[in-house]
């Protein structure tokens, strides 16, 4: 997940305060689309492939307003570059409002920092955990300074990571509940490995986040297409909106608009 280069960043005054924008948060395996209205309302978010986005028929609204992205697919956005001069790609100069001096931006995800747009937005102390084909966690302190966090593999990964390395385990699919540590046998034993695992590793990783900052009350939102799982297995945990990276990106075009 490399951050944008600075030569098609977010050029803040070319949104008129009463322009709609479209705004897409361009993830692994899907993209989120919606219209940000001149209300300031984000309109009804549509949900596409992003192997299928270059060609998706609702691109087709750049032709006339301009667009903001939060991608993490650098394929596709060179595609979109090519085709759409319109659009933006966010980069971490577009979000002052986030303090980012205690991290190497240099590589640091969009998707990520339009989380902490949205994060900054509500206030910190917040640590987002992003659920999908990753999981990441960004763990915004009092201050809302950005003091870091963590990557590791979401669950359908770790699933097709065996699968794909391994001469016989199946690829067992996506549930909805937690599994006992003891597997009675290897689809059993794989959900105990993947999905029991991975929630000791979030309980974890929130902990320790909480102490490094001091927090231990931070709460904790949980975002993207597994939130809801984690969600339901760890108490600390919270389900946060659907649009949450989305919200990142209409905050910070409200941010730029009142500059």
């Amino acid at each position: 997940m490399v951050s944008p280069d600075p030569v098609s960043t977010l050029r803040l005054p070319h949104y008129s305060n009463r322009m709609p924008t479209l705004l897409l948060n361009i993830g692994n395996t899907n993209t989120q689309l919606a219209v940000l209205g001149d209300s300031g309302k984000l309109g009804e978010v549509q949900t596409v492939p992003t192997a299928e986005l270059a060609e998706h028929p609702c691109l087709a609204q750049l032709a006339s307003l301009p667009g903001l992205a939060a991608s993490v697919v650098p394929k596709a956005r060179q595609a979109l570059m090519e085709r759409y001069p319109s659009l933006r790609f966010l980069a971490v100069a577009d979000v002052p409002f986030v303090d980012f001096s205690p991290v190497d931006t240099s590589t640091l995800g969009a998707d990520r920092i339009a989380n902490l747009a949205a994060a900054a937005d509500r206030g910190g102390p917040l640590i987002v955990l992003d659920c999908g084909t990753a999981i990441t966690t960004e763990v915004l302190d009092a201050g809302n300074r950005f003091c870091g966090g963590a990557i590791l593999p979401g669950r359908r990964l770790l699933r097709q990571a065996l699968h794909d390395h391994t001469a016989q385990l199946p690829l067992v699919p996506l549930g909805t509940t937690e599994p006992p540590a003891l597997g009675t046998n290897t689809a059993e034993a794989i959900l105990a490995g993947t999905d029991a695992a991975v929630l000791g590793a979030v309980a974890h990783l929130l902990d320790a986040s909480r102490q490094a900052i001091a927090a231990p009350a931070c709460p904790v939102l949980a975002v993207g297409g597994d939130a809801a799982y984690f969600a339901r297995h760890l108490p600390e945990v919270r389900l946060g909106p659907p649009d949450f990276t989305l919200q990142g990106l209409r905050a910070v075009l409200r941010h730029g608009r009142s500059s």
